[in-house]
């Protein structure tokens, strides 16, 4: 297993960062349709902005991983929303979605409801048992922690994507790596969400190498058995 991997969801399918173990400098950037194409025996270790394990039912605040998270976010708390509950994952309509959840438990947002399709994507890999170590991550919080302050600006703003370019040079990042790609208007994906992509494999890099911050620092486990635990 030759590699790791920081990935986030795009309109037009996954953005991936990702480098081999024995060369963690020289990042490569890699655009796929389905999660399946990036998530493969030979990747060590992914962190991906996608909720990983799902409650049975939604509670007020949402699952404990994402209670510790908005906590820990100094700015923009609202970027960290409740996952969706298990429950209404094979559901076809959001207003039926939305009424079974509040029935159980709490409401589903319709951000929530708009990446069931990838939410299902991820959690029927998480489910196969893949010998990939997949762990859910918030480039936000990353960023944070990079920087060891909040962010001024939006990450979809101008002055956000460069705020946060600036970030990733001043962390190792070959700025011709972050221009290259920063800059391409293409229509699948944002820049925001190759930004993204490279925060989730900076904190990939601090753990592979033990030093992420884990949220919360006693993980817990859905009743599929996956782990609910950011790594940041």
């Amino acid at each position: 297993m030759n590699y790791i991997s920081g990935i986030d969801g795009a309109s037009g399918g996954w953005v991936c960062v990702r480098a081999k173990l024995d060369n963690l400098k020289n990042t490569e950037f890699i655009f796929a349709k389905n999660l399946k194409e990036l998530i493969n025996d030979q990747v060590q270790l992914v962190l991906i902005d996608m909720p990983v394990g799902l409650n049975i039912i939604t509670k007020k605040g949402g699952r404990d991983v994402d209670r510790f998270a908005r906590n820990k976010l100094i700015k923009r708390k609202s970027s960290i929303f409740n996952a969706p509950s298990r429950m209404i994952l094979e559901e076809k309509d959001y207003s039926e979605a939305n009424k079974l959840s509040k029935q159980f438990g709490l409401g589903l947002s319709k951000q929530s409801w708009n990446l069931i399709p990838k939410i299902k994507e991820l959690d029927l890999i998480l489910r196969s048992k893949r010998k990939t170590k997949i762990y859910e991550s918030h480039p936000e919080l990353s960023f944070q922690e990079m920087k060891g302050a909040f962010l001024k600006f939006k990450k979809k703003d101008k002055e956000g994507v460069k705020e946060r370019s600036n970030i990733l040079i001043h962390n190792n990042f070959k700025a011709s790596f972050i221009d290259e790609f920063v800059n391409k208007n293409i229509k699948e994906y944002k820049p925001d969400d190759f930004i993204d992509a490279c925060a989730l494999f900076w904190s990939a890099k601090r753990t592979i190498n033990g030093l992420e911050l884990n949220i919360p620092d006693q993980p817990s486990f859905d009743s599929e058995g996956i782990i609910m635990q950011m790594k940041i």
